[in-house]
């Protein structure tokens, strides 16, 4: 049976996705990964109860923590005829406080959004089905030409990103570019991979899911800004364009994986429905070889096409 691996689906966008999946891939097992195997059972439940899908699992992953990813992976790789048909990178952090780190001592936000996803990835290559899609979920910020309220990335290196030296500069900022950087870093893997993966039928594609209000991922704002995220910004999803829901963020993002209709877009991006020119430093090959070659070494894993 083939397989769908969905990461951060025990809530959000994520799991919207999840709940999409199970609607219209019946005949497919889905995976939530969970860092809290507790709550991953207990969304299991929950898509179970609402679709009536009967092949849903949760299994133990830790994205800040190579050793979880490895052993995620290993776990699979034992299975019998081991088929993924979908791999999503959905999850992600934004931390705008003070600096935190990976239990292997990364940046968290690069660790998390880029370095994990860019690892499994990695380690899940192998048994991808000839036609299967991979999707890291990116963002607009990653765009300074957009002007988005959040700070704009800067791309140096993926060693300078992991391993960043202290500076003056507010935490909030900071961690505002941190965030725009680590999704600049997952359309420029999602390029990469896909160039690199250009002599099979495996397609590779980056999602912006809009501002998304309602989400988990203010949780390190402000308390007004938290209660204006979760309170007030999702009355916008009604009246500006690339602002959604949860709900239609999750089911745009699940639609790009398996709808026939997009099955032959390969190495784009999607954003608010259509396919969209990215950054000017997202094309940069240099940036995307670097990160690339850096990114190998950091999470000591190797390339298998």
């Amino acid at each position: 049976m083939d397989s769908i691996i969905i990461t951060g689906a025990t809530s959000g966008i994520g799991f919207e996705c999840a709940l999409r999946m199970a609607h219209i891939a019946k005949n497919e097992q889905i995976i939530i990964p969970a860092r809290n195997i507790k709550a991953g059972k207990e969304v299991i439940e929950r898509i179970k109860d609402k679709t009536g899908h009967k092949n849903l699992r949760s299994l133990e992953l830790d994205l800040a923590s190579l050793q979880s990813i490895r052993q995620f992976s290993e776990k699979l790789s034992r299975e019998k005829n081991l088929s993924i048909s979908i791999l999503i990178n959905n999850a992600g952090v934004q931390n705008i406080g003070e600096t935190q780190y990976t239990t292997d001592g990364f940046e968290q936000t690069f660790g998390v959004n880029h370095l994990g996803a860019f690892a499994l990835t990695m380690q899940l290559l192998p048994f991808m089905k000839n036609d299967g899609h991979i999707t890291f979920t990116s963002s607009e910020t990653h765009d300074p030409a957009l002007k988005t309220p959040i700070e704009p990335p800067i791309y140096t290196s993926a060693q300078e990103l992991a391993f960043p030296k202290e500076t003056s500069e507010k935490p909030s900022i900071v961690g505002q570019r941190r965030y725009s950087t680590s999704k600049l870093c997952n359309i420029m893997t999602a390029y990469e991979l896909q160039e690199r993966l250009k002599h099979t039928n495996i397609r590779v594609n980056a999602y912006d899911p809009g501002m998304t209000p309602g989400t988990g991922l203010a949780k390190t704002y402000s308390p007004i800004m938290r209660f204006l995220w979760k309170n007030v910004f999702p009355v916008l999803t009604l009246i500006k364009s690339n602002i959604h829901t949860p709900a239609q963020a999750g089911k745009n993002l699940a639609n790009l994986a398996y709808s026939e209709k997009y099955r032959n877009l390969k190495g784009i991006y999607f954003s608010d429905g259509k396919v969209v020119n990215t950054s000017v430093d997202s094309y940069n090959k240099v940036f995307q070889k670097c990160l690339w070659n850096e990114s190998l070494e950091l999470t000591k894993t190797t390339f298998t096409e």
